[in-house]
Parts: C-alpha cells; sequence; structure tokens
C-alpha cells in the first residue's frame, strides 16, 4: 500500500486558486463546485487544510447573514398579498347534493326499486350496481324530501316516443 500523502508538502495552485474564489463568492461549496464541474468533497478538503476552522466558520455565518438579508430584501419589494376569495364549487356544482345527472341516475334507480318491491341488495345485484350506494342515495333521497323529475334530465334521444291518438 502506498504510504499516505503529507499535507506539509502539499501545494496545488489549482486547488489553491479554487479555494480562494470559492472564499470570496456567495456560494456555497455545491454550487460553487456544480458551476465548475469539481468534486465537492475534494473543495472541501482543501479548504479545510488550506484555511482556519475558524475562517470557515466565519465565511458559513456571513453567507447565512446574507441570505437572510436576501430574504428580507426580497419581503419588502414583494407586492402585499391580497385577500383570498371565498371557496368557489368545483364546476359551479353544489357540493351538498352532488351533480344534478348524478341525483337523476339515482332517482331514476331508487324510484324503480320502489316499484320493483325489490330490497336495495336485490336490486342492485340485477343491475350491476353497488347496494351500498344504491342504500347511501335511497337513504339522501328520502332524508332530503324534495322529489327529483329524472325524466325531465333525460336527454330527447331518450325518451320515449309518446303518439298521442286523435
Amino acid at each position: 500500500m502506498a504510504p499516505r500523502r503529507s499535507w506539509a508538502k502539499a501545494d496545488n495552485p489549482f486547488w489553491s486558486a479554487h479555494v480562494a474564489a470559492w472564499y470570496r463568492s456567495a456560494l456555497d461549496a455545491e454550487d460553487y463546485c456544480r458551476r465548475r464541474d469539481l468534486s465537492t468533497a475534494t473543495l472541501m478538503l482543501w479548504a479545510r487544510h488550506l484555511l482556519s476552522a475558524v475562517d470557515l466558520r466565519k465565511r458559513t455565518e456571513d453567507l447565512q447573514k446574507l441570505r437572510r438579508k436576501e430574504r428580507e430584501r426580497q419581503s419588502k419589494n414583494r407586492p402585499p398579498k391580497r385577500p383570498k376569495r371565498p371557496r368557489r364549487n368545483r364546476y359551479s356544482v353544489r357540493t351538498d347534493s352532488g351533480p344534478i345527472a348524478l341525483r337523476a341516475f339515482w332517482s331514476m334507480h331508487v324510484e324503480a326499486m320502489n316499484w320493483s318491491g325489490m330490497g336495495h341488495a336485490e336490486y342492485a345485484a340485477a343491475l350491476g350496481l353497488s347496494p351500498h350506494a344504491l342504500r347511501i342515495w335511497r337513504d339522501r333521497l328520502e332524508e332530503s324530501g324534495n322529489e327529483m323529475d329524472w325524466r325531465s334530465l333525460l336527454h330527447p334521444s331518450a325518451r320515449g316516443s309518446i303518439k298521442q291518438r286523435c
């Protein structure tokens, strides 16, 4: 195994110049190295060798103060925040009753279930619906009390043609 290098003889002008430039800059080690395609670990190794611990600590504190002042300056230049608008319903749909088409769909099934005389589980199984959803909508529509005329909401092509005899 090769003997370890001694720092006493270490005099690398490349890393000395980079450590000096990094120390003068307002960048942290990661940003400095990323911009110059250098190894952060190697830069910090040379920085600890060439600079004292006090100098490194002082630089860290100065960078923190500089960033704090920059944030304060930006917050002063930022326009005041507008008050938040009241929440709007998505697609202007009331959330208490659900979309009209959805209510019409379940109203139709609840009415058909009531007329058929089947229970909710039986009716749901026959039509491949969720028994839980059918029960929830049945209870919800009974609690609301207002009957929905779901037939008027059907598309004209879905309505049966009614012929009146004269």
